[in-house]
């Protein structure tokens, strides 16, 4: 499976230091009202890619996530489970998954498809499939969103990554506009849904002489996204290595600039 990259946009925290709910309301003059820190920065990355490139209303967007919105499903369970309150409103609309991919796609014009995908393990790659697929039929082109925010305390998002209380993590928004045409690409992306043994993924870079990164997910779950877009950035062509568990997946960037 092949998909061409026409644009991306990337923020990680660590390397940007900034207020998002007031870059949205006072730079976009985005009504930030009725959402939580989740759907701002899920928001503010789709405008950053917005800045860069065109996106149509019949685009199809596809956004993912390693842990979700764990802001709003700890705010939830300290209400009802252990201060007896009733759910709020907004944050039983914010708890739904679906609700954070229609605040994006009305922020930047999308009306068409539009969805909030999870998977296990391999969540980013899994997206890319799952858009090639649908892509393939509507002859569209489509924006994914690889999102992770940290939570306050940070803790609880540590202990759903399976991360020792040491590790740094961080929140991060990855996007690439995608397409099945090569016209005026910037990266091909390739990649296909086999899940290889550690053997098998030995003999697929027997003969490659290309950059190979193994992607941990320590940071944040979606950092292969993240590592993609720093790939095109750097015009660097690559062999991504994603694991869980001993199953590994491969993803292979090809630059086109």
């Amino acid at each position: 499976m092949k998909l061409y990259i026409k644009n991306f946009s990337s923020y990680v925290s660590d390397k940007e230091d900034i207020d998002i709910k007031k870059t949205l309301k006072q730079k976009y003059k985005y009504d930030t009202r009725r959402q939580d820190s989740f759907i701002h920065l899920a928001v503010y990355g789709a405008k950053l890619l917005q800045d860069k490139t065109d996106i149509k209303s019949d685009d199809e967007f596809y956004l993912t996530s390693g842990v979700g919105n764990i802001d709003v499903v700890q705010r939830t369970n300290t209400a009802v489970y252990e201060n007896n309150e009733q759910l709020k409103l907004f944050d039983f609309i914010n708890l739904l998954g679906n609700t954070t991919s229609y605040y994006v796609a009305s922020a930047i014009g999308i009306k068409g498809k539009n969805i909030f995908q999870i998977s296990n393990n391999f969540t980013y790659i899994n997206t890319l499939i799952s858009a090639y697929a649908s892509i393939r039929n509507s002859k569209k082109d489509a924006i994914v969103c690889a999102i992770d925010l940290v939570n306050e305390p940070d803790e609880v998002t540590k202990r759903v990554l399976g991360v020792d209380e040491s590790c740094e993590v961080l929140s991060g928004v990855n996007y690439q506009k995608i397409s099945l045409d090569r016209e005026d690409a910037i990266a091909e992306l390739e990649f296909d849904a086999k899940i290889y043994s550690l053997e098998e993924i030995k003999a697929q870079l027997v003969y490659n002489d290309n950059k190979v990164q193994m992607c941990e997910t320590k940071r944040f779950e979606t950092m292969l996204g993240y590592n993609v877009n720093q790939a095109i950035n750097r015009c660097d062509d690559m062999v991504f290595v994603e694991c869980f568990e001993d199953k590994y997946k491969i993803l292979r960037l090809k630059s086109l600039r």
